[in-house]
């Protein structure tokens, strides 16, 4: 019981706003009253102008990730003017970029977690994401805010938050290193990379990394 505990609590902090009026009010309303705040910074193999494009296209983003393998198992397809998203746990909910000023950006994301333990467990999660130049590389600093859509799951969310932090900043830390390794093979060998995509998604690659002058 203990293990499903943890594993519905972690999972909310991923769920993955379309159809929002006001996006970026929605995310600012996220931000200054989360139920859960969590945030690291990542060093990353890669030129911030190479992330700036794939978060301009986090479809092929998703779809690298797949080819790659990656766990866990992200399914996305675009869907009005955001991604829908499913993974493995039961996470099923939508993503979209609520605002973007020069190098921060911001997402807004609403789901639910259909869990035997919990279901229909919805929440709605902010994720900031600053990027800067390192040396040659790149370092982001990933902020995710987290509210539920009950008060009292809230409160519980509140309250079991020091226990599974550390599983948290885990996840957080592999899925930025997995990330890392796709733009380090974007960077270094987009032939290879390329070559993992099909149709248009291959297409899309190529104008970004591989046409004249890139």
């Amino acid at each position: 019981m203990k293990h499903n505990f943890r594993t519905i609590i972690l999972a909310l902090f991923f769920a993955p706003c379309v159809g929002l009026a006001d996006p970026a009010s929605e995310a600012q309303t996220i931000i200054r009253t989360p139920d859960i705040a969590v945030s690291g910074t990542y060093d990353l193999p890669c030129r911030p102008a190479t992330l700036d494009s794939l978060l301009r296209r986090p479809a092929l983003l998703g779809r690298l990730w797949a080819a790659y393998g990656f766990a866990p198992v992200y399914r996305v397809r675009e869907q009005g003017g955001g991604l829908h998203v499913e993974d493995p746990t039961g996470i099923v909910g939508e993503v979209a970029l609520a605002e973007q000023t020069g190098n921060r950006w911001v997402f807004l994301g609403d789901g639910a977690l259909n869990h035997r333990l919990a279901p229909a467990f919805r929440g709605k999660v902010a994720l900031v994401l600053t990027v800067a130049p390192k040396g040659a590389f790149a370092s982001a600093r990933l902020e995710m805010f987290v509210r539920t859509e009950s008060r009292t799951l809230g409160l519980l969310a509140w309250s079991a938050f020091p226990l599974i932090r550390g599983r948290i900043e885990n996840r957080m830390s592999a899925n930025l290193r997995d990330v890392g390794t796709i733009l380090r093979d974007v960077s270094v060998a987009p032939q290879q990379t390329v070559s993992r995509l099909s149709g248009e998604d291959a297409a899309a690659f190529t104008r970004m990394f591989l046409s004249s002058g890139k």
